[in-house]
């Protein structure tokens, strides 16, 4: 290993620290919300997967969640009924119901956001100018890399379903 690889390493190591860090502080108070819902770790993930990816099949729910349909179906059911979620028939075929956001749904998923953004606000006030802008280049950086993984993965992904089907 050469040296430029052991400080790289050092400096990966830090990083990764860092954002665990970071993740653990600004995600702490989110679970008491969640709590106070009365929300499964399954039924926020579900939340959050349609927040993200907009409406989606029920099928593809439970691929996304990597469980069965019946389970999927059971973790979409109740979020309907709390009214976080509802179901429509797919136009192209009544059969297929799609999960969509309610209004209530993605409310609760922008206060879920915003839990972190108060104590965002407090660290902030805690730096100067000069250091703010370093760290908010270092984050600009970071989504940037981000953005270029989640788009290779997305190349790679179709070329590794084509070879498995192949197999």
């Amino acid at each position: 290993m050469f040296v430029g690889d052991d400080r790289r390493q050092e400096l990966t190591d830090r990083f990764s620290e860092s954002a665990e860090y970071l993740n653990r502080q600004l995600h702490s108070g989110r679970l008491d919300e969640w709590e106070s819902l009365g929300m499964t770790i399954p039924q926020i993930r579900t939340l959050v997967l349609i927040e993200r990816l907009g409406p989606l099949r029920m099928g593809n729910i439970a691929i996304h969640l990597g469980r069965a349909l019946s389970a999927t179906t059971t973790i979409v059911d109740r979020l309907v009924n709390k009214g976080l979620v509802g179901r429509d028939s797919d136009p192209n075929d009544r059969r297929v119901v799609i999960c969509k956001l309610t209004d209530s749904g993605e409310q609760a998923i922008r206060r879920f956001w915003q839990l972190g953004r108060g104590r965002l606000d407090l660290l902030a006030e805690l730096l100067n100018e000069e250091q703010l802008e370093m760290i908010v280049a270092g984050l600009e950086l970071v989504r940037w890399a981000d953005k270029e993984l989640q788009r290779t993965n997305a190349a790679v992904q179709p070329a590794e379903k084509q070879n498995s089907l192949a197999d």
